[in-house]
């Protein structure tokens, strides 16, 4: 399989439909609007410079 650029938008709006359907799935909802909070934002951040 060769490799594909994508859009960051994408990528995010991906995720978000992701995250919305595993919520779901566990009877949960998450709110329309969240926003994570900082220390989130940066465990995230950290994570994934890691893996790459």
């Amino acid at each position: 399989m060769e490799r594909r650029t994508v859009k960051k938008a994408v990528v995010k709006k991906v995720a978000a439909r992701a995250t919305k359907a595993s919520a779901k799935l566990e009877n949960r909802a998450v709110p329309a609007g969240y926003v994570r909070p900082a220390s989130a934002k940066r465990l995230l951040a950290e994570r994934q410079t890691r893996q790459h």
